[in-house]
């Protein structure tokens, strides 16, 4: 679902200098190189979510444990 929703997005740039515009493009969809930096981007978010939630759990233990 989510690389339909990408591929549909496009844009439109003016690349400009001192004098005016130099240069336009126009881009249909996102290039397959973004769809996989998006993907191996929210793996690696994800891990850092997982390591987080494990290192919560071992501080909530050890405070149980050191509370007797």
């Amino acid at each position: 679902m989510w690389k339909n929703l990408l591929a549909a997005a496009s844009s439109v740039g003016i690349i400009g200098g001192a004098d005016g515009p130099t240069a336009v493009f126009v881009t249909s969809g996102l290039d397959p190189d973004v769809i996989e930096a998006l993907g191996i981007m929210g793996k690696g978010m994800l891990g850092i979510f997982v390591v987080i939630g494990i290192i919560a759990l071992i501080v909530a233990l050890l405070t149980k444990a050191g509370n007797k």
